[in-house]
């Protein structure tokens, strides 16, 4: 009886510091989810076609192909240190976010970084973070943050938004897999949204009807070894995940939330975790 391959976990590189962070998250976990680690490199010829025609001569290929490589060894050497079973590295043509996406057809888990805000090289990260949550055949990490490198950050939990949708079921599945390998606590969110001028006896049902669709949705679930904590409150589900990110090392949501529409590839509550949430944030993807 043979047993399927591994998929590997797949991260880009760009010579970024973030990248570089992202790069040693996807290598930590490839290490936790005994899985082999694929770096890519884009190499984004299409942004040199002169006139949008006119391809570049070998030359400049050539130095960014020098670049490309570089970048891959100094990756993959920041991978090794981290525990990683395999790495493979690879140069792509295609621009950033379409490697990704593409790669992410054979990929367990596709993992990329984030900037901060104010800068430009921020908006590109955002826009290939926003572009692989939305398209990627499998789960997304987008590394933010800097406390899921501080020392105590794996005593942190995990925490899970849940809003009762479909996808619920993926999400915490998920969340499961990663509090396990990380020996952490799971903490699995309700939020629903604040209404100002509802009665206490409201607010009271709408906290029963909140207990028992975790109750409800954890049924099923392996909780062997995780302690699960369960929350439910009157409050904005992207307010509540950003505030609880402060003190988790990550947070898990799907791609789109129960009010999602076929064309909302990202939900409001995805965007603004990627966009504020102070650890990494696992993308759930879409069934």
């Amino acid at each position: 009886m043979t047993t399927a391959p591994v998929l590997p976990i797949v991260t880009g590189v760009d010579g970024s510091v973030e990248s570089l962070d992202a790069v040693r998250w996807a290598a930590r976990a490839a290490h936790l989810h005994g899985a082999p680690l694929e770096i890519v490199y884009a190499l984004d010829f299409s942004a040199l076609l002169a006139g949008g025609v006119v391809p570049p001569p070998e030359e400049m290929k050539d130095v960014l192909r020098i670049r490309g490589r570089r970048y891959l060894r100094a990756a993959a050497e920041l991978a090794a240190a981290q525990g990683v079973p395999e790495v493979v590295t690879r140069l792509d043509p295609d621009r950033a976010a379409q490697a990704l996406i593409d790669a992410s057809r054979k990929a367990s888990l596709l993992v990329v970084g984030s900037s901060g805000h104010g800068k430009l090289t921020g908006l590109l990260a955002g826009s290939v973070a926003s572009a692989v949550g939305a398209h990627a055949s499998c789960d997304t990490v987008v590394v933010r943050g800097d406390t899921w490198d501080e020392p105590g950050a794996a005593e942190r939990p995990v925490v899970a938004g849940v809003d009762g949708g479909e996808a619920s079921t993926r999400i915490l599945t998920a969340a499961f897999a990663e509090a396990r390998v990380r020996h952490a606590p799971l903490v699995v969110v309700h939020a629903a949204a604040d209404e100002p001028q509802a009665r206490e006896p409201d607010r009271a049902a709408l906290a029963d009807a909140g207990h028992r669709l975790l109750t409800e949705r954890l049924r099923g679930h392996d909780t062997e070894g995780v302690a699960v904590e369960e929350v439910v409150v009157q409050s904005h589900p992207r307010r509540e995940l950003i505030e609880r990110s402060a003190t988790a090392q990550l947070v898990v949501l799907g791609t789109r939330g129960r009010g999602g529409f076929p064309g909302l590839l990202l939900g409001s509550t995805g965007q603004a975790l990627l966009h504020n949430a102070a650890c990494p944030v696992y993308l759930v993807r879409g069934a």
